[in-house]
């Protein structure tokens, strides 16, 4: 008999209008539900990533249930409180999180669609040069902030159809929207399939400060730097470095550039963009820019870590003052919250 899961039946909490269930509904009705296919696992990889590794309420929940559980590997449950460490890899969260996905589609399919956004995605996709339906179908999608209307938004600016002013204007509303349309965006770009880069995406990425954007950047020129006609795109594409605002952007353009395994193309590109623009000094940084933020939180998570060892040595009187100092900075840490009620 198979042992039960930890995890069995575990919330993760995704909304009925998420990217990733529409997916899942799409690969099961295209015969793709299987670990086995490459789709299917690249969907349940970045749905990981999303629902469990990123949100830290939610990977501080697993760590709380594998804890109390006697069934838990302790190396997993190390994986998991060690915010910097990938989950996907993991059987017991694979497992756990494809049935929960599976299940949460069935749930949602009692849901009935929002007719209103299936509607203006119609007039959209079908009469685009209907000045007219465009703005009536941008009006509605604007005005009800949904992860179901921020992909149509997202969607129709990655591609050449509305006039100049109208695409700015879908741009501005998916701006407005943001974070919404970022696991459907981060999806789409993963495979690197597309024929033409999708650049008001990665205008996105760096004006809503999405702290992986610069690194977004680069893995484009990497993949196409070698392929003649991506070059003209590349070329705009990297000048949006100069305005981002991560601190190591020229750091990371460096690293890349001195790179054995960079292809010539791709030098030649990021050594132009070295030479011709100069990249931001961030001596203007706001305290809560989402760099600075992250910082805090990979500190807080050594901080934590450090009285994991002393919770699990016996030292608990030790684990205690350690954890009460780290929520002194940082009152909400989820892990520490989790751990101070089981000591």
């Amino acid at each position: 008999m198979k042992p039960s899961n930890s995890l069995e039946n575990f919330d993760y909490r995704v909304a009925c209008d998420d990217f990733f269930l529409y997916e899942l509904g799409r690969l099961i009705e295209e015969d793709h539900a299987s670990l086995e296919d490459e789709e299917f696992r690249r969907l349940i990889d970045a749905g990981i990533h999303e629902h469990i590794e990123r949100p830290l309420e939610i990977r501080a929940e697993v760590a709380a249930r594998l804890r109390k559980s006697s069934r838990a590997s302790g190396r997993v449950l190390h994986v998991v409180e060690d915010i910097e460490a990938p989950l996907r890899d993991e059987p017991i969260i694979i497992e756990s999180y494809t049935a929960y996905l599976v299940r949460r589609l069935e749930e949602c399919a009692e849901q009935k669609p929002d007719e209103r956004i299936e509607a203006a995605a119609d007039l959209l996709l079908e009469s685009p040069e209907d000045r007219s339906s465009a703005e009536t179908a941008l009006h509605t999608l604007a005005s009800i902030r949904s992860a179901a209307s921020a992909r149509v938004l997202a969607f129709i600016i990655s591609e050449p159809m509305l006039e100049e002013d109208l695409e700015a204007r879908a741009y501005a509303h998916v701006r407005e929207m943001w974070p919404l349309p970022r696991p459907y965006i981060f999806y789409s770009l993963k495979p690197h399939t597309h024929e033409d880069i999708p650049f008001r995406w990665f205008q996105l990425l760096v004006d809503c400060e999405e702290p992986s954007a610069v690194d977004r950047v680069l893995e484009e020129v990497l993949a196409h730097g070698n392929q003649p006609n991506y070059r003209e795109d590349l070329l705009a594409l990297v000048e949006l470095l100069g305005e981002a605002r991560d601190p190591a952007t020229e750091e990371k353009v460096l690293q890349v550039l001195n790179s054995e395994d960079t292809p010539e193309g791709a030098k030649q590109i990021l050594e132009g963009f070295l030479k011709n623009t100069r990249t931001q000094s961030h001596k203007d940084a706001k305290a809560a820019d989402p760099w600075t933020n992250l910082d805090r939180l990979y500190a807080a998570n050594k901080k934590y870590l450090a009285a994991v060892k002393l919770f699990e040595s016996g030292r608990t009187a030790d684990a205690s003052r350690k954890l009460d100092e780290l929520l002194r900075d940082q009152p909400q840490y989820p892990f520490a919250l989790v751990l101070k009620q089981l000591i």
